[in-house]
């Protein structure tokens, strides 16, 4: 961190975005400004350009994970370095939207427009893409039937990461169960069946008196305070998984054609659906015309110097 603050003050030139991992750190560099990007100006995912130990973010109030060190970093430079224009550092919203998670507004700080990074492949231009070019899948199978099938499945997803986050007990979804997520049913019996399965590894010590049906009460009331944007009520690593589902009951032969067998693996698809985003499409989303416009304008910053030094 101090040789950080050190290089940002002997070099104010330098331009550095942090994002919360690798895969994010991609996607960015690739939908910035590609060749014309600054040289000094480098993403990073933030683990491989600071350390910072868990008990840190322990310390600070903060979620142990990678939107944490975000979190830690901004709030570190903000203090250390009023005003500066050396980085500019990118976390998901997450919970956000729901008032569950942080959402501070601290210098240099920027927020994915959605919940996530992976919710900007949620457009029927994107899923186009996948399903015609990197899946050949059937043309009854359009964009928009694929969309309306998923969000709901998506947003009850999301509802019950945070509530089982935030429930104090450790429990998760069981892997088995998330696998063969049905996404047609959202009912309130599937819901409390997935609560409950997921406390069932939780001695009853460990529940802190929290049961199926006091989760589900908060469920509800999250429910009933959601927004229009069904984008900012998913959780990304979920998407992938969530069109596998929709496939292998709509057309699950897909996945039998040679070449097309690993994207039944939701973590590989989610790489090839990222893929399929168009610069056209996130150029026209706020984060990126902040992060865009930040770049231009350190960048014409530094050339101006350059151009009033002496000889």
């Amino acid at each position: 961190m101090d040789e950080l603050i050190t290089l940002y003050m002997v070099a104010p030139d330098v331009q550095d975005i942090f994002t919360e991992g690798r895969s994010d750190r991609n996607f960015l560099q690739e939908h910035l400004l590609g060749e014309d990007m600054p040289a000094l100006c480098t993403v990073y995912a933030v683990s491989d350009r600071v350390h910072i130990p868990d008990g840190e973010l322990i310390s600070s109030g903060l979620m142990v994970g990678e939107r944490g060190r975000i979190l830690w970093l901004a709030r570190q430079l903000a203090e250390k370095c009023p005003k500066h224009s050396s980085a500019i550092l990118v976390a998901d919203k997450d919970f956000a939207s729901l008032g569950a998670d942080a959402g501070e507004d601290i210098h240099g700080l920027l927020y994915t427009d959605y919940s996530s990074m992976e919710a900007y492949a949620l457009n029927e231009r994107t899923i186009s893409k996948l399903l015609r070019i990197s899946l050949g899948v059937p043309d009854y199978v359009t964009p928009s039937m694929l969309i309306s099938a998923i969000k709901q499945a998506l947003v009850s997803l999301f509802l019950i990461r945070l509530l089982l986050r935030d429930s104090g007990t450790g429990a998760t979804i069981p892997p088995k169960m998330l696998s063969k997520w049905d996404i047609d049913d959202q009912s309130e019996s599937k819901v409390k069946e997935v609560l409950r399965l997921a406390l069932q590894g939780i001695s009853a010590g460990e529940r802190n008196g929290v049961t199926p049906d006091s989760l589900y009460l908060q469920y509800a009331e999250y429910e009933r305070g959601l927004g229009e944007e069904f984008r900012n009520y998913i959780n990304g690593h979920d998407v992938s998984l969530a069109i596998v589902r929709f496939l292998k009951a709509e057309c699950g032969q897909v996945f039998n054609r040679d070449g097309r067998r690993a994207l039944q693996d939701p973590e590989v698809l989610e790489v090839v659906m990222m893929s399929c985003v168009e610069k056209s499409h996130v150029d026209a989303e706020p984060m990126f015309q902040a992060l865009q416009k930040w770049v231009q304008s350190e960048a014409q910053n530094a050339k101006e110097e350059i151009d009033v030094q002496p000889g």
